[in-house]
Formats: C-alpha cells, sequence, structure tokens
C-alpha cells in the first residue's frame, strides 16, 4: 500500500510552494487583472490556480477548459 499525505507539508514538498492555497487574492491580482491561459508563447497555455478565474477547485478547473476552448478554436462537438 502506498499513502500520500495531504497536510500542508506534503503541498509544500510535492508542489514546491510555501504556504497552502497560492497567493493572496487582492484588487491587483483577482479578476480582470488576473494573468491570463495565453502566455504569448505560441503553444504554451497557462492554467492553475494563480490563473484567472481563480483559486480553488471550481477556478482551476474553469481556467483549464478556458485552455481547452483556446486549443480547439471553440470548435469540439461530441
Amino acid at each position: 500500500m502506498h499513502e500520500l499525505s495531504g497536510a500542508p507539508e506534503a503541498w509544500e514538498k510535492f508542489v514546491a510552494r510555501i504556504e497552502v492555497g497560492g497567493f493572496p487574492q487582492t484588487k491587483e491580482n483577482t479578476f480582470f487583472n488576473a494573468v491570463s491561459h495565453r502566455s504569448g508563447v505560441d503553444r504554451l497555455w497557462l492554467c492553475g490556480d494563480t490563473i484567472f478565474p481563480g483559486g480553488g477547485t471550481i477556478g482551476v478547473n474553469v481556467s483549464g477548459y478556458h485552455v481547452f476552448r483556446s486549443i480547439t478554436n471553440y470548435q469540439y462537438s461530441l
């Protein structure tokens, strides 16, 4: 059996970030001032808790969805 702890120390070890939860959300780095999923480098996209729309499970997933829509040029169908 293999276990990984979800404690703050595990976060720091595996994500290489000090303190759990990313950087503080302020007026200067949230909403329309947040980092875009478009990096400005061809074929390099960004997603995660520091990318618009922000932290939390929903924010991280939505940032990935923005990347998906940009890569597929909104042309995805089932």
